[in-house]
């Protein structure tokens, strides 16, 4: 395990212990959050180091890069679908072109944007996929300029977020976008569920943001936010996994409704489960 003793994203040393989680997912192995008083970015620390991080990725089992064919797996799957032509529908508001899925899971982002006339690429480090355009060796994604570069719920996956943003800005065309999509900690989902939010995925998910800690981190890399936009079926999901973690025999119905309260409340607030930020260089 890896122990910070200040904040990744501003350097900070003020952190402070804020509460412990357990992997309902995988290992049943509890970790703990830290908080950057600073920008108040939340992080798990200690943490896997990046070399044995992989352990707590059981294809088999991890919803990204699994088929399973039980009622969670076909959610997940319908989801993804709809996900994936609600993304690609966002992004061609602004442009087509070429487009980097950084950490493609599956790749069923790289295969939907293929056929809607993107030329797409895909980076996958942990998921062994035989595909084409999707590699693991990234020398080969910094060959290209790219007209997008989108992270679907990754960048809290990776050890350092702001040098994962840094490294990918400098991969964009002079007019380039990136699409982030991240958890937000502030969600009404995350404040009814607590301790069983499955948006909080430890040990997996790093790193945790709301609205304004995830603004400066852009801030801090020289990329400016021109738009954000909610992931609907997101919170539906979440909250059926997170009444799974409560035992709840009826998971589906209980966090289907809990889900759909999340977005009435979003509606006013803005604080929806998930949310979609487009950024562009400052």
């Amino acid at each position: 395990m890896e122990h910070l003793s200040n904040c990744l994203v501003c350097e900070s040393k003020k952190i402070i212990n804020k509460k412990s989680l357990i992997d309902y997912s995988l290992t049943k192995e509890t970790f703990t959050l830290y908080q950057c008083l600073a920008c108040g970015v939340v992080f798990t620390n200690p943490r896997p180091k990046k070399d044995k991080i992989n352990k707590y990725y059981d294809l088999k089992k991890y919803d990204s890069y699994s088929k399973k064919n039980n009622v969670f797996g076909f959610i997940y799957g319908f989801i993804q679908k709809l996900n994936n032509s609600y993304k690609t529908s966002l992004l061609k508001k602004y442009k087509t072109g070429y487009l980097l899925d950084y950490g493609s899971g599956s790749g069923s982002f790289v295969n939907h944007t293929q056929k809607k006339g993107y030329t797409s690429f895909g980076y996958e480090p942990i998921n062994e996929l035989k595909h084409n355009s999707i590699y693991k060796n990234k020398n080969i994604i910094k060959k290209q300029k790219y007209d997008w570069v989108t992270l679907w719920h990754v960048l809290e996956h990776t050890h350092n977020p702001k040098e994962t943003l840094k490294g990918l800005r400098g991969l964009l065309n002079k007019a380039g976008l990136i699409a982030v999509a991240i958890p937000n900690i502030n969600s009404y989902d995350n404040i009814y569920y607590k301790k069983y939010w499955a948006g909080y995925d430890v040990p997996r998910h790093l790193f945790h943001f709301n609205t304004s800690s995830f603004e400066k981190l852009t801030n801090f890399v020289d990329l400016k936010i021109i738009n954000k936009k909610p992931l609907w079926f997101d919170s539906l999901y979440v909250s059926m996994l997170s009444e799974k973690y409560k035992k709840n025999k009826l998971s589906f119905i209980s966090g289907f409704f809990r889900g759909f309260i999340s977005n009435l409340y979003a509606i006013k607030t803005g604080q929806y489960s998930s949310i979609i930020y487009i950024l562009r260089k400052c």
